[in-house]
């Protein structure tokens, strides 16, 4: 049941974000195209340098916007899709269902945090066009022959490693993301009345309570500074240090998130209020 819910978010979101990801790499052939047209242009006039260089402004903000745009609307719709799904009328329906309540949280949040990737790939994919030419493939070509060439066991197997953790950490932080507003939504919804100002303020009180929880385990560790200090510079490689990182930022990242996800299905299961 699981994977029909995914399919239904995905035709619900998929018409919003295919269209802005189709706009941002389409404006930023129109950026790099407006550029070189106003380069090769030598005359004023109507046609000129002047006209094509405000085109070319128009189109560039347009772009830098449609750039912020995947993001921001990536989580304007987890909000929307949470809110009108789980917490408004379509909740009636949604909590008949024969599905849990983990499925239907963990529908949303997969599907945003495909839409979030979704984001990254596209403003990468979108940034590579402004400057790519036939210098940048020939240097990229060039880094990979070098890295061939310095290719030993020891390489490849942290390279990997490192990859497969950043590609963790990067979806571990999305979920976390989507989980910051589905429990402040979750527990305002839980009163009678003024339930997204409640909603709202749950939030900033959440985010409150983990400055005031981090800042004193920063400050409560500040002893053991000299000994992880110590520790670094005795690991005779580096990767080691970098892998640590890596995992200790995981690891808490995921801490939060569960705090956060057990919080949202207690109360969709005990306090959801639809009235």
């Amino acid at each position: 049941m699981l994977i029909k819910l995914i399919k239904h978010e995905f035709r619900a979101t998929a018409r919003v974000m295919i269209p802005l990801y189709l706009v941002t790499i389409l404006l930023a052939v129109m950026t790099r195209v407006s550029d070189l047209w106003t380069k090769m242009v030598t005359f004023e006039g109507l046609t000129g340098q002047s006209f094509l260089a405000l085109i070319s402004g128009i189109i560039s903000v347009g772009f830098a916007l449609a750039l912020i745009a995947t993001f921001v609307v990536a989580v304007v719709l987890t909000i929307q899709r949470f809110r009108s799904n789980l917490m408004a009328d379509e909740g009636y329906v949604m909590f008949t269902l024969p599905v849990s309540t983990h499925s239907l949280v963990w529908s949303k949040l997969i599907v945003s945090t495909v839409w979030f990737l979704g984001a990254v790939v596209i403003d990468v994919v979108a940034m590579m066009t402004l400057v790519a030419d036939l210098a940048m493939f020939q240097e990229i070509g060039r880094v990979f022959e070098e890295i061939a060439r310095n290719l030993t066991a020891y390489n490849v197997g942290n390279g990997i490693l490192f990859l497969v953790e950043l590609v963790v950490l990067f979806v571990v932080v999305c979920l976390v993301a989507c989980l910051d507003f589905y429990a402040p939504l979750a527990i305002g919804h839980s009163f009678g009345q003024h339930k997204m100002l409640l909603s709202v303020a749950f939030f900033f009180a959440i985010q409150v309570a983990v400055q005031i929880v981090s800042g004193t385990l920063l400050m409560a560790g500040v002893p053991y500074l000299n000994s992880l200090s110590l520790w670094f510079s005795t690991q005779a490689q580096p990767m080691t240090v970098v892998h640590g990182m890596m995992w200790g930022s995981i690891v808490v990242s995921a801490i939060y998130g569960a705090i956060l996800y057990c919080l949202t299905i207690r109360m969709l299961h005990r306090r959801l209020n639809l009235e």
